[in-house]
């Protein structure tokens, strides 16, 4: 039977040859098609890297261009500064001139047969006009200062209370980690939330953020050791050799949250101390601000 069904099975061989080289022509067009897509992604990606890099590029000149742009535009306020100043005191010197030259004449036209005056009319009257500009302009620079004062006392306030934010925070991120629930989110670093503006940090600020930075450095490393842990532990049990039981893991992990607690809590206390310097000098500056308004002015 076998031998009389010869015919058939080389009529199927051919049909199944025939399918098969259809189904490797189709694979083969596929497989070039997907070649082309993958060649036109990665020019669309080169392009757009290049884009990137461009655009780096002009932001960097950029942010060069406008602390360049900055820095001109202080020299420029102060140069208008000194103008101003000169250009007042200019003023004063030709108002008292006027004064002087029509004081003058009036006493010529009046005749020398008149007592002389002490002072002349637009002498007086001028001399009046100059001494309110003068408390004019003094009460305004003291309401620009205190009112300057009063920013920068409710910006430092802000910069307390955000610092206190951020404090909280890392306790409830700690509080949240020490539950050793491995799949709860504790969210980004204090360093995503901390102040950049150069204007707004001080000394203190810059050590704490730095603190902070190596604080996140250390999760970072954490984080990796305890995928590389998880990652040989299921190796290790896919292999059959030795094998972590879960009170080992615990106790790894314990360990592993005990030296961040541990590091966390030294960077807390140096930072409670930098804190507790920062306020002490503020005060002080506060102090010299205010013997300064009252004693040296007067």
């Amino acid at each position: 039977q076998l031998l009389g069904n010869q015919d058939h099975i080389k009529v199927e061989l051919e049909k199944l040859k025939e399918t098969y080289k259809s189904q490797q022509q189709k694979l083969e067009e596929r497989v070039v098609t997907m070649e082309k897509l993958l060649q036109e992604a990665k020019a669309v990606a080169g392009d757009t890297q290049h884009r990137l890099a461009e655009q780096s590029a002009v932001l960097l000149s950029s942010q060069n261009q406008i602390q360049e742009v900055e820095a001109e535009n202080s020299q420029l306020q102060l140069r208008l500064k000194k103008l101003n100043e000169e250009y007042r005191s200019r003023l004063t010197q030709y108002i008292k001139d006027v004064a002087e030259y029509m004081d003058s004449k009036s006493s010529s036209v009046a005749g020398p047969s008149q007592a002389p005056a002490d002072r002349g009319p637009m002498k007086r009257f001028v001399d009046s006009m100059l001494k309110d500009i003068r408390t004019s302009y003094k009460s305004r620079e003291e309401q620009l200062a205190t009112a300057a004062r009063g920013y920068k006392k409710r910006m430092k306030d802000l910069v307390k209370k955000h610092e206190s934010l951020l404090i909280a925070y890392g306790l409830q991120r700690e509080h949240v980690r020490s539950l050793g629930s491995s799949a709860v989110d504790c969210g980004p670093a204090e360093l995503h939330f901390s102040i950049t503006d150069p204007e707004l940090l001080t000394n203190t600020t810059r050590e704490i953020n730095r603190l902070r930075e190596a604080n996140a450095k250390l999760e970072m490393q954490l984080h990796e050791l305890q995928k590389v842990l998880e990652q040989g532990v299921s190796g290790k049990s896919l292999t059959g050799n030795r094998q972590l039981d879960a009170k080992g893991w615990a106790e790894l992990r314990k360990q592993l949250q005990e030296f961040a607690r541990t590091t966390q809590e030294g960077l807390e206390q140096e930072r409670s101390q930098l804190l507790t310097r920062a306020v002490v000098a503020e005060e002080q500056v506060l102090e010299l601000q205010k013997y300064i308004d009252k004693h040296l002015v007067r």
